[in-house]
């Protein structure tokens, strides 16, 4: 019975195991000790994200550690096919489902139930142009269950001649002053197009 188990757990796990292995990086090259990952937008666990494209994610060395100063701190560049607008709405409806999603997925393997009324992102719009600031409450089911809110910098730009849109999140549960932002503010800038 053992066997059998065991033989279903490894059928099961063989395709996510093979998932797991990264391109290379298209938009955030660095940095090199920033752990690497890239997911198909829309992402398993929230599907119903109305986008398609690719997600690439640098994650700091402390963002599973909840004593670290760089604890669930990280950046997210999304490459989304063609030119959507992208205001205030579409970001909120884009963070509630995408941190709703993950929270829940995770926490399903660790027995934790998030409350789905606690994902209630505020987005809004920095400057005239494409910048906007957030705020989103997260139940951080990768550690202890604890509830954060992440502080988030979105950048949106339109890339016309090549029908897509690049999305750059910058996040962190530190505030805005502190200084892991201007590590965050240089993977930014150093992000190229896709």
């Amino acid at each position: 019975m053992r066997h059998l188990a065991f033989s279903l757990l490894f059928i099961c796990a063989a395709p996510l195991m093979a998932q797991r292995a990264q391109p290379a990086p298209t938009m955030l090259h660095g940095p090199a000790d920033w752990r690497f990952e890239r997911l198909p937008i829309p992402p398993g666990f929230a599907r119903d994200i109305p986008w398609s494209g690719y997600e690439e994610a640098r994650f700091s060395p402390g963002m599973f550690r909840t004593g670290s100063p760089t604890y669930f701190t990280y950046a997210l560049s999304i490459c989304i096919d063609g030119t959507p607008e992208i205001h205030e709405k579409e970001l909120k409806d884009f963070l509630d489902k995408y941190f709703k999603g993950l929270s829940t997925l995770v926490g399903r393997g660790k027995g934790i139930q998030p409350d789905p009324a606690v994902f209630n992102a505020e987005v809004k719009l920095r400057d005239k142009a494409r910048l906007f600031s957030a705020k989103v409450p997260y139940i951080d089911t990768f550690t202890d269950g604890r509830q954060i809110t992440l502080n988030l910098e979105i950048d949106v730009r339109p890339l016309p001649e090549s029908k897509k849109t690049q999305i750059i999140l910058l996040l962190s549960p530190q505030a805005p002053e502190t200084d892991i932002w201007k590590k965050l503010h240089e993977v930014r800038d150093a992000a190229q197009a896709p």
